[in-house]
């Protein structure tokens, strides 16, 4: 992907629906140029055109995880890092299917004795190169997540007891909703938050001010809520704790 059509991709998904027009002004190059870049983001899965312009996948999920994994990658590093402080020797550590909470992968390594179970092949075939120990919950594999989800995945993640599970959901709207387009995945996260001893949320900036179709829990619900330090508001650049 040529750099302009990667930023491109970026404003695609900051406003959700732009115009060849308006990117042909942003970028100074001709509408067929921009037609030219627009049809090879389609090919490979990014966006969707319509006649003069092109909109989002992201809302309605439509968006491979090999793809999503690669927007707000600086946040996400900054979010996994911000979760190493609730790791240590000897943890249970669950993670999702989420793109986001891969990227707490790398700091799992500095810890002994880290037991990690994930739904996320994905997030599976990332730890194994750090030579992590890791448990798949079985069940039905999605090729677009990466992930496994249904009744089989449900009934396993019910049966675990984590010391921690991280998450991170598509929404996280401004009364502390945290919401999901996907009920599959929705349920395999109530599943595994019923048991854990602490449920911890990362959200990129993209990801706050807005609601999902599915509702998971409301803020009060988790131990803490994790955002980027670029979030907007004081309370939105800090570890969020739950304490009542």
């Amino acid at each position: 992907m040529e750099e302009r059509q990667k930023q491109i991709f970026d404003l695609v998904q900051q406003l959700g629906k732009v115009s060849v027009d308006q990117l042909a002004k942003t970028f100074y190059v001709s509408p067929m140029t921009i037609r030219r870049d627009l049809a090879e983001l389609e090919l490979i899965g990014m966006i969707k055109r319509y006649r003069g312009g092109a909109v989002s996948k992201i809302e309605d999920g439509e968006l491979p995880i090999t793809q999503r994994a690669l927007l707000g990658e600086a946040e996400k590093r900054e979010l996994g890092k911000k979760a190493e402080c609730f790791l240590s020797n000897g943890l249970s550590v669950f993670l999702d299917s989420s793109s986001t909470c891969s990227y707490i992968i790398p700091f799992l390594k500095k810890y002994t004795e880290i037991q990690l179970i994930t739904n996320s092949v994905k997030s599976l075939l990332y730890a194994a190169e750090y030579h992590i120990p890791a448990l798949l919950l079985g069940g039905n594999y999605s090729e677009q997540d990466m992930c496994l989800t249904g009744a089989m995945t449900n009934q396993a993640a019910e049966e675990i007891n984590v010391d921690i599970a991280f998450f991170s959901t598509q929404s996280f709207s401004d009364d502390g909703v945290i919401s999901d387009s996907s009920q599959a995945q929705i349920e395999v996260r109530k599943y595994v938050m019923k048991n854990a001893k602490r449920s911890v949320f990362l959200f990129e900036s993209s990801k706050l001010h807005k609601k999902s179709l599915h509702t998971l829990c409301s803020e009060a619900d988790v131990f803490a809520v994790l955002l980027p330090d670029s979030a907007e508001g004081q309370n939105k650049s800090e570890i969020q704790k739950n304490t009542a």
